[in-house]
């Protein structure tokens, strides 16, 4: 094949992958196919022609077709801004930020969603995020720690429930179930940060559950009667003592 043949033929090649990708928006009204798409030969060529594009290897002619279609040269950014409407969208609708990667099905858009900030937050712990997006999911209030949310929404419901029962014996059963078993688990196995137990301790929080406390109550209380028989033999015995004299 010579070279003018085969240049032929790459352009030949390269105007069907074109069209196959005209024909993709027109049917799912989608810009670019995705990984998880039936069609991965078309998603893997359209990341080359960003590669292509970013390298300075693309023809000013293969530029200007795509660009007549609307091609998106840098998905990194329209990902993360779609992404942050999506979220703040779910806020309103289910008043959270917190977005369960077990709770919807596999590839629904909440599960794609779920998994977009998990990856948010791996890259924020290992300092791959700019400072412009930070600031920008600040904005939002991103939960950029789960177990300190999690600690947060339980420590606000046992306040609640304190301030309407007088005390912190919350049953596991009924509408105050899942806080109930926190409680519990609290009790029995700690908390793994001291300002955890702080935050705990700055509301007056008991760490003996009502049987324990009973429990120590009524210990107490025979130690007090074994030292109140102690007291009183003692002072019988030197009454005794002092008639014998």
């Amino acid at each position: 094949m010579t070279p003018a043949t085969n240049k032929s033929y790459q352009e030949k090649v390269w105007m069907k992958h074109y069209n196959d990708l005209v024909a993709f928006q027109r049917k799912t009204g989608r810009e670019y196919p995705n990984a998880s798409d039936s069609n991965t030969k078309l998603y893997h060529w359209c990341k080359n022609q960003r590669r292509f594009h970013n390298k300075g290897l693309m023809s000013k002619e293969r530029k200007e077709l795509l660009d007549e279609i609307n091609f998106r040269w840098n998905t990194l950014n329209y990902t993360f801004e779609k992404r942050i409407v999506q979220l703040i969208e779910f806020k309103k609708k289910h008043g959270t930020l917190h977005v369960s990667q077990v709770k919807y099905e596999k590839d629904t858009e909440y599960h794609k969603l779920s998994r977009w900030v998990n990856e948010i937050r791996r890259m924020y712990n290992e300092n791959r995020l700019s400072m412009n997006r930070i600031k920008q999911l600040d904005r939002i209030g991103f939960i950029w720690n789960m177990e300190d949310e999690r600690f947060a929404n339980n420590l606000a419901k046992l306040k609640r429930f304190y301030k309407s029962n007088g005390h912190f014996d919350v049953p596991q059963t009924g509408r105050n179930k899942k806080l109930g078993e926190w409680v519990a688990q609290v009790r029995c196995r700690g908390l793994s940060k001291k300002h955890y137990v702080d935050a705990l301790n700055e509301i007056g929080f008991e760490w003996l559950g009502k049987k324990k406390r009973l429990q120590k109550a009524k210990t107490t209380m025979k130690d007090i009667d074994l030292k109140n028989r102690i007291r009183k033999g003692r002072l019988k015995a030197r009454k005794s003592l002092k008639k014998v004299v």
